[in-house]
């Protein structure tokens, strides 16, 4: 089957629907009225040749096409919208940008919730997207060249030709247990960190554990209890066994008092775990992208 006169406009409706669960809600940020998004979607679903959304009580919910429809233009969507953006001017009290994240929920905790209460002040309109699941450099990579990203937020620098990068925090790295443990007491050394059992944070960094990625000397391998995607659930585990674990102070000052642990300083010499942001060259001509990357570093500064 052929579609010679698509009206693209009814995708970025139909993208708009299922972004805010809701026709009214969607009227409201594309400034239409229900009807007309009402009209749109009949006539995207009369395109595609079945139903797109069924009624609920007194709303609606996606069907299976849908879903998969959403899934499918969504990438498309988001490129072509920044296509048409790149030499705009941007004015935050009035734009509707989405910026999209590929990041790790660890740093989402840190830095997300003062970003959108920051973007809520600033930028009302704006939208920030968090891309899940994305932790492979060469799927990060991927996703900046085809614009699929906007940014990437992570512990080392994209190193290939054509990207930038800028250093956005450092992490100080801490020793947590429990704060009864039973053989740590005021203070830990180097020999006893290598005899305890450890919960570790399974990112790795420059194909390596975090800890030998910054330290200054070479370290002997941990006894290793448990891998873990997420320093909180780590944290947890810490307070209800023997285990020790590394983690940032921002992360450890969160749930000291909740989960009753004890920190201390690396036992050996060590750098601050970087954080840093990273971009495609091209996106470099992007005055939304330049001002969000502006006000990353204001949130981290404060």
């Amino acid at each position: 089957m052929s579609y010679p006169h698509i009206d693209l406009n009814l995708f970025r409706i139909f993208d708009r629907v299922m972004t805010e669960k809701g026709v009214s809600a969607a009227a409201a940020s594309l400034e239409m009225t229900p009807a007309a998004i009402s009209q749109a979607i009949r006539r995207l679903s009369d395109l595609i040749g079945e139903p797109l959304f069924r009624r609920d009580g007194r709303g609606i919910i996606p069907t299976s096409r849908a879903l998969g429809l959403h899934r499918e233009i969504r990438t498309a969507l988001h490129t072509l919208e920044r296509a048409l953006l790149l030499n705009q001017e941007f004015d935050p009290l009035t734009s509707q940008r989405i910026f999209r994240i590929a990041s790790h929920p660890d740093l989402d905790l840190l830095l997300l919730p003062a970003l959108l209460a920051h973007l809520a002040r600033v930028a009302p309109h704006c939208r920030v997207e968090s891309v899940p699941g994305m932790f492979e450099e060469h799927l990060r990579q991927q996703a900046l060249r085809l614009r699929n990203i906007d940014l990437v937020l992570a512990s080392t620098a994209v190193e290939e030709p054509g990207f930038c990068n800028e250093s956005l925090l450092t992490l100080e790295l801490r020793v947590a247990c429990r704060a009864d443990h039973p053989r740590i007491g005021e203070s830990l050394d180097f020999e006893t960190f290598f005899a305890e059992e450890h919960v570790v944070w399974d990112v790795r960094r420059k194909d390596d554990w975090v800890i030998r990625s910054l330290s200054e000397q070479a370290l002997p391998p941990r006894k290793i209890a448990y891998e873990s995607n997420a320093l909180l659930t780590a944290l947890s585990l810490v307070s209800q066994t023997e285990w020790l674990c590394v983690v940032s102070q921002w992360h450890v000052t969160q749930v000291r008092d909740t989960l009753r642990l004890k920190d201390f300083p690396l036992p050996w010499a060590s750098s601050h775990c970087p954080v840093y942001l990273s971009w495609h060259q091209a996106q470099g001509r992007d005055p939304a992208l330049q001002w969000f990357i502006r006000q990353l570093h204001l949130i981290a500064a404060s």
